[in-house]
């Protein structure tokens, strides 16, 4: 039995095999043999089509959690629509001479790095929101689209997970553990809102990918291979005491 330790989003307790995550990367042509006003062009179509697509993630959260937590979308379209953003991608097309999603993923890779290197914690969460809608540009673009579905019910777990990702999630998820993360993150908020188990900051090997994993968000620990025993007595310690923030999945 492996123990390690992070953050709990959600002081809940899951059981169930572990299954990491693989986002699909964007394999992106640099040049094309299309003119520098087409690129622009085809950008300012794939940044309608994003913040139409946001605004449709807007109304599904806000059936799902309350305004405030829903209007994560709407900041993500606002953020889409900044004229520095945008004017840093038609820079990229324009001097260099490359295609629209690349020059959005050089202009996110900025933006992401910018909003990383920031003193405030609150900040530097910023980052995976300006990763997350410069994807959803690209794949507007490239046709990139990753259908997520999860054929039994496994912990999740990757480097990181996307704000746009949770609304994605199906009801085979028990739990969510990233590698990497912050409780100040939208992505944080949204899984609270969705009453999702989760934690960030675990240092999960790719090795130990189908093995069953308790997840103990109150005591900020992850169980990798735990023994009966161990299962047992946290099931009848937390039944004993009727708390009703944490439950048992497995």
């Amino acid at each position: 039995m492996q123990i390690l330790s992070g953050q709990a989003i959600m002081n809940q307790i899951v059981v169930g095999p572990l299954y990491f995550y693989h986002r699909r990367e964007l394999a992106l042509q640099v040049r094309s043999g299309r003119s520098r006003e087409q690129e622009e062009a085809r950008f300012r179509k794939a940044l309608n089509q994003s913040v139409l697509e946001l605004a449709g993630l807007y109304d599904r959260a806000s059936g799902r959690m309350d305004a405030g937590t829903a209007s994560i979308f709407a900041i993500h379209a606002m953020l889409l629509e900044d004229e520095d953003f945008v004017q840093n991608v038609l820079c990229f097309i324009k001097q260099d001479d490359v295609t629209a999603e690349y020059a959005v993923q050089r202009a996110g890779e900025d933006f992401t790095a910018a909003f990383s290197a920031m003193d405030s914690a609150y900040m530097r969460a910023r980052a995976a929101d300006m990763l997350d809608i410069s994807r959803r540009v690209i794949r507007a673009l490239t046709g990139g689209w990753q259908t997520f579905l999860l054929h039994k019910p496994v912990i999740l777990v990757a480097d990181h997970f996307l704000p746009s990702e949770v609304m994605e999630f199906d009801c085979n998820l028990l739990g969510l553990i990233s590698q990497e993360g912050s409780l100040d993150s939208h992505t944080a908020l949204l899984v609270r809102a969705c009453h999702i188990p989760a934690m960030v900051g675990v240092p999960l090997d790719k090795m130990w990918n189908g093995h069953l994993a308790l997840m103990d968000g109150n005591q900020g620990l992850v169980y990798v291979d735990p023994d009966l025993t161990l299962m047992e007595d946290l099931r009848v310690r937390y039944q004993e005491d009727g708390r009703p923030d944490l439950c048992i999945v497995s």
